[in-house]
């Protein structure tokens, strides 16, 4: 084959029509607002499981979130985009995203935090009525014991304390 031939065949290959490269930028727009909406997925899963901490739950969150973003994009990029990656893709899904978090995201995820808001005190109050008087026993008793300890503590004759021949060893 000569090389002219060669980059005929490679120019027909990488040539895709501007109506093409834009509609496939449009739907990797709508893959970014599908994105979104599971990263809204994820923020309402750190926000049903606030007692395990902020740290843990959002780095699980966010390494699983850039491993589906990925793949999403990679088999967007072979299915629709025939295998060719391109850039803007990205830049379509991430505008995609950053419209969907911006508009929409923001009254999903306040509704979820009202929704599990309220959940939260109506259990938080179930379960303080029943557990206060048990609280408030142990504490008490804890108390207790601990004013009983000091003063045993405190009647230790004071020539007991650190009393040197107590500290050597025996021969």
């Amino acid at each position: 084959m000569r090389l002219t031939e060669l980059l005929a065949n490679i120019e027909t290959e990488a040539f895709m029509p501007v109506c093409r490269q834009t509609e496939l930028f449009l739907l990797s727009v709508l893959l970014g607002g599908c994105l979104g909406v599971l990263w809204d997925v994820f923020r309402a899963v750190r926000a049903i499981f606030p007692v395990m901490g902020k740290s843990v739950p959002t780095a699980v969150c966010d390494a699983l979130y850039l491993v589906l973003c990925g793949i999403a994009i990679y088999f967007f990029s072979l299915l629709a985009g025939d295998g060719m990656v391109r850039g803007y893709y990205w830049a379509g899904a991430f505008i995609g995203a950053l419209i969907y978090i911006l508009t929409a995201g923001t009254v999903v995820i306040g509704i979820i935090r009202a929704v599990f808001g309220t959940i939260y005190k109506i259990i938080g109050g179930i379960f303080r009525k029943i557990f206060s008087p048990v609280i408030d026993w142990a504490q008490k008793n804890w108390h207790k014991k601990k004013l009983q300890i000091c003063d045993k503590r405190q009647k230790i004759p004071r020539e007991h304390k650190n009393n040197k021949k107590d500290l050597k060893k025996p021969a």
